[in-house]
């Protein structure tokens, strides 16, 4: 499967001629930059080195840096103000065809010192509470909450997978990629076949999780699982602990109409049509033996 993968890679490398890195940095509604700060250089370099290194544990990652399939974008200190129009672009970009297997790479400022590991985690969670509350897409009303299986972080429409990176990790150093926090999105369509259209199999992820375990000094996390399955609960994937301990019970991250209804003490309101249909269709693409089924991964819908 890997020498499939990496072979399939290789070939459609050949095709494409890779831009510079900086031309996909995005800051708000500007693509391509010229005038950087001094640390994000050497802060990508250090990601670079990392996810091209052939043991890297998620070949996903290292396929999307080699072909040029990842923008990138900043953060100042711990300014997140420009983070909603920056994840706008982002989200726009990435319902466009030529740019549906795009992740982005998010830099965070390194501190003068390495911050606790519970600090960076209220950060990570401040941050994607942030862009929740100001998105303006009209679905993100009508969003699961964290403790139901089908929900997963969604930004203008379009659901992603999010993995953070922090200077606090000692022993995972899969999610240890510089000296500053790095937020990864990872649009779901990235795990789904250009040309099959269906879901990547589970042969495929389980072989990232034995990779997990030559490059990192502890076992794969036991919250890691697979989208879709009885069980599974995609927040607790997002930001683990340096040692295999759970993630707890209650997610740090509230969906906007579970606070809503909190501040008005009405019910939570009902999801759109459109929004139901959707999240049911995404989530059984992901049940067991879907590898075997087509799957139109979620995009921007309707209101």
């Amino acid at each position: 499967m890997q020498a499939e993968i990496n072979g399939s890679a290789a070939t459609e490398d050949r095709k494409r001629e890779v831009s510079d890195w900086r031309s996909r940095i995005i800051l708000g509604q500007q693509v391509g930059a010229t005038v950087l700060p001094d640390w994000l250089g050497s802060s990508y370099e250090t990601l670079r080195s990392q996810v091209m290194d052939p043991q890297y544990p998620c070949f996903f990652g290292t396929i999307a840096e080699r072909r040029g399939e990842m923008f990138y974008s900043y953060v100042p200190g711990k300014d997140i103000g420009r983070l909603p129009a920056t994840m706008a672009t982002f989200a726009r970009l990435a319902d466009q065809p030529e740019y549906r297997r795009h992740n982005i790479a998010i830099f965070f400022e390194p501190d003068p010192q390495p911050l606790s590991h519970q600090a960076y985690r209220d950060h990570f969670w401040g941050a994607l509470q942030h862009l929740h509350d100001t998105d303006p897409h009209p679905e993100a009303d009508f969003q699961p909450d964290p403790d139901d299986e089908a929900w997963e972080f969604s930004f203008g429409g379009v659901q992603m997978f999010v993995v953070c990176a922090c200077p606090s990790f000692a022993q995972r150093h899969s999610r240890n990629l510089g000296p500053g926090m790095v937020l990864l999105f990872q649009p779901r369509a990235v795990f789904v076949d250009t040309i099959t259209n269906k879901v990547i199999g589970r042969e495929a992820r389980n072989q990232v999780r034995e990779r997990l375990r030559k490059w990192d000094d502890v076992e794969p996390h036991q919250d890691l699982g697979f989208y879709g399955d009885p069980g599974n609960l995609e927040w607790k994937q997002y930001f683990l602990a340096d040692q295999n301990t759970p993630a707890g019970d209650r997610c740090p991250f509230l969906s906007r109409r579970r606070k809503q209804a909190v501040a008005s003490g009405n019910r939570m309101p009902e999801r759109s049509p459109v929004a139901a249909e959707t999240q049911r269709t995404t989530s059984s693409s992901f049940d067991d033996g879907a590898e075997d089924e087509q799957f139109e991964p979620r995009r921007k819908v309707s209101a």
